[in-house]
This record gives structure tokens, sequence and C-alpha cells, in this order.
């Protein structure tokens, strides 16, 4: 909804906000800020942004041309109930100061060009996305990385399989190996963080389907939320991340969405679930089509997601970690291909959403080291990819397979293609598949090039650098 930029401080005023504080996000999901007195902000200012430093934004302008500007997004307007001096919170765009234009590289706006695209189609006008945020929440987290030095150690008080945590200090009460989904008080912990995260939510606009505790049994719980549009859920997930993370540290713990945090323990994903539809109506739902009451432009929109699906995962699984979490045995997808309920399926189909508005489609490679407005964006144009190409996933081997896949015949299972097993093959796949993403202009043709070489110069090629202390173990006495 719009709001004036007189509705904006008589809300500020109301709420006793002495501040605002602007934020934006880069190319890889990080989150920013620059706050202004709430004094300043007035019709100029909003008109003219306020300006920023974009050669110190991962991914952004050269030091060159590092003036950038923010122009505030008031429609999205919140309190921080972090901030210690009364804040109002603002989203916002990104902008060319020479030009004025919107910078090409803000997620938020290729988000919004995401949008607009889908607008342009005769077949639907409006994409719906609802994450599941998966994370862990622990007592303390202590690393470090030198050149003599390698370590983390993590405490949890739900397990006694963590550090400087002993049997006595659980009081008898410890969750199980891998029996942390849906556990009770008193073995769950965090209920009391986990209800003031989703009141606090709530009170700042995004609703929530549920939470609860989550397999991993050193603290990990789940949020799901109601379905929202490519930038409207990026603007969500931001918050939902700034709001965990400080209200963990409020509470004495620390919050990560790391998507492997503890070996042997369940990784932390982030399944998109996804629907299109058009004057507000349904249009994955057909009733007795095979399979599955999907319309055949769902089962397009399904071809388009895994025959990409390789390409898709160097934006939604962008970190090496990430391939850490994909593998066997953790119900963590490793071969693209769909199922109905099937949670080792790249694309599940729930069974229990059986009805036109809630038939829906479930994405389950992704993880939080995403950036969520790229995210949406990329997996809505390779949907529509599918779509337009009328692509057809059980032509290309990719389902449906009901049961466990590697019970089918051997020549079966080796023609459904094998997700990538390393971020450097998710890149290469990106790198040599991006032209669903580029051919129309949402992102921008720099784009690949840009995310690419800068996690492979700042995180890809420093890890492969690096001595493992595992390696210790296995090559010191050689």
């Amino acid at each position: 909804m719009e709001k004036t930029l007189q509705e904006f401080l008589d809300y500020a005023t109301n709420h006793a906000a002495v501040q605002v504080d602007l934020k934006f996000t880069d190319l890889f999901g990080g989150l920013h800020h620059v706050t202004v007195p709430l004094a300043r902000v007035n019709q100029a200012l909003l008109d003219q942004g306020v300006a920023f430093d974009g050669s110190s934004i991962p991914g952004f302008s050269s030091v060159e041309r590092s003036d950038m500007l923010l122009q505030l997004d008031l429609t999205t307007a919140f309190m921080d109930p972090f901030a210690n001096v009364p804040t109002v919170a603002v989203f916002c765009d990104i902008i060319e100061p020479h030009t004025h234009r919107r910078f090409a590289l803000d997620p938020r706006y290729i988000a919004e060009q995401a949008e607009s695209f889908l607008k342009s189609k005769d077949y639907a006008d409006t994409a719906w996305f609802a994450p599941e945020f998966e994370f862990y929440v622990f007592q303390n987290a202590d690393f470090g990385c030198s050149q003599t030095s390698s370590f983390f150690s993590i405490e949890s008080k739900e397990t006694s399989g963590t550090a400087s945590v002993r049997n006595s200090q659980l009081q008898g009460y410890a969750i199980r190996h891998q029996q942390g989904y849906h556990a009770e008080q008193p073995l769950d912990r965090l209920f009391d963080y986990r209800s003031t995260l989703v009141q606090m939510l709530e009170t700042s606009g995004i609703a929530i389907r549920y939470h609860h505790h989550e397999a991993g049994e050193s603290g990990q719980i789940e949020l799901e939320v109601m379905p929202g549009t490519p930038r409207a859920m990026g603007d969500a997930s931001q918050k939902i991340k700034y709001f965990a993370k400080n209200l963990a540290r409020q509470m004495g713990m620390t919050a990560t969405f790391m998507p492997k945090p503890l070996a042997g323990q369940a990784g932390t994903g982030m399944h998109f679930h996804q629907f299109l539809t058009k004057s507000g109506q349904a249009t994955f739902f057909q009733k007795d089509a095979e399979p599955y009451d999907l319309s055949p432009l769902a089962i397009h929109y399904i071809g388009g997601l895994l025959s990409n699906a390789s390409a898709l995962l160097g934006i939604t699984n962008p970190s090496t970690i990430s391939y850490r979490r994909l593998v066997p045995g953790f119900e963590a997808p490793v071969r693209a291909f769909f199922s109905l309920g099937n949670r080792t399926a790249a694309v599940r189909i729930p069974i229990y959403a059986d009805t036109p508005a809630e038939k829906r489609i479930e994405f389950r490679p992704p993880d939080a080291t995403t950036n969520v407005y790229l995210a949406t964006s990329a997996m809505l144009l390779s949907g529509i990819d599918g779509i337009e190409h009328q692509t057809d996933p059980t032509a290309l081997h990719l389902g449906p397979y009901t049961g466990d896949i590697e019970t089918l015949p051997e020549d079966v299972v080796r023609s459904i293609p094998v997700l990538p097993t390393s971020l450097s093959e998710a890149f290469t796949a990106l790198k040599n598949g991006s032209e669903f993403l580029t051919r129309d202009g949402v992102f921008p043709a720099t784009f690949v090039e840009a995310f690419c070489s800068y996690k492979e110069k700042n995180e890809a090629e420093v890890l492969r650098r690096l001595p493992h202390p595992k390696e210790f173990e296995l090559y010191y006495d050689c």
C-alpha cells in the first residue's frame, strides 16, 4: 500500500521515533544500513536520496564510480524493536547518481523486474513464494582461523553432544540424535524464543503460518511464512533474519542460518513453496489431471525449474558450505526430479495442498546463504522458461518418481540428472546456462560475471587454499 510522506511522518511520530534507519541489500544478500534523524526526512530528501559509498558494498560499484543513492520505500516502514533510541526502519532502492535511474544490480530492482516480466504474460500475473526459514539457535559459538590455528566450537543446551555442556546442565532432558522434529517442552528449550520472535514479526507486518522445533537436536527451529511476491518476500526474509539474530543475542544466545553448522545433524535449508495466479485465480491446480492434480502450466513450470536446476543452484546455493548439506541421508535433494511428498526430491508436491487455492510446488535445494530477492526472481524466470518452451519433465527423466529412487533400476537412476556437488560445479552451470535469466533483461548482462567472480575470489578460492583440521588427523604422520 502506498504511503505518503505525511502518513509516514505521522506513523513515526505516533511511535515516538526520532530517527530513520535506511536498510539496503548487497548483491549477495548482506544487509546494510545508514541512519538519519527523523527531522531530516522531507520531500527534498525523498526526491534526492541519501548518498553512500557503493565501492565498499560487496558486488556493487567500482571506486571510480563509488557514489550511489538510497531512495526510501516508505511502504516498508516498521519500528525497530532492537534500537534503544526509538527508530523507524525502511527498506531502500539503490539509485545511480549520474542518471537517477535504478541501479541494475540492486536485488530489489531485479525482483521488481521479474514481477513486471510475469505481468506481461497472458497465463499468469502474480508469483507467490513462501520459504521455510530453518536455522539453529545455539547457546554460544566460537570460531577462528589464522595461519597457525583453525577451529570452531558450538554450545547448545538441548544436547550433551556440544562443547562445554555437561549432562548435569541438561537436568536429564536432552534431545536424542535426529529426534528434534516437533520436540515438546522441556526438551524444546527454544519455545519462548520462537514465540517471542513470531510475536515481533507479526507486529512488524509479517504473517507467520506456524513455528516448531526442527530435526536437529542442537537447537534447530523452523518458521513458515504466508506467501508473498518476490520483492515483498525479499524484504520479509531480510527482516526475519535481522529479528532472529538480534533477538537471540538479546536473550543471551546466537542464531545462524548456515546450511551445515554441525556434522552429522540435520542441515538447514530454505525450501521455497511457490505458485502462480491470474487475476487472483489459481493456475497450478487441475482436478483429476495426471500427475497429482497439476495443471499443464504447473508441469511446464516444474520442467523449467528442474531443467535449469544446476544453474539455479549457483544463485540459490551460493556458498561452499551449501554443498555439505546437499548429501544423501538427510532428506536433502541430490538429484533433479519431482515427486509427491518425497523430501529427497528437488521439487516436492505437498500431499496436503490438494485444493485450488493451496496447490503449489516446493523447490527444496536452496538454503539461506542465498539472496532471496535473486532466488525468487531466478526461480520464477526458470519456471517461465519451462512454460514458454512447454518443457516436459517426464520426457527429460525428471519425474515423477515415487519412493526411494535409489531402489529403482540402475539404468533409471543413471538417467536422473545429479545436482551440483560443489560451488564450482554450480557456477560452471550458471555461466553456461544463464540465458533464461538475462535474455529478457530482468537480470543485467553483467550479473553472472559480477556474482560468480566475487564469490570465487573471496570465498571459494580462499577455502581451497586453507588446510582443514581433519587433514591434520589424516595426514600429519605421513
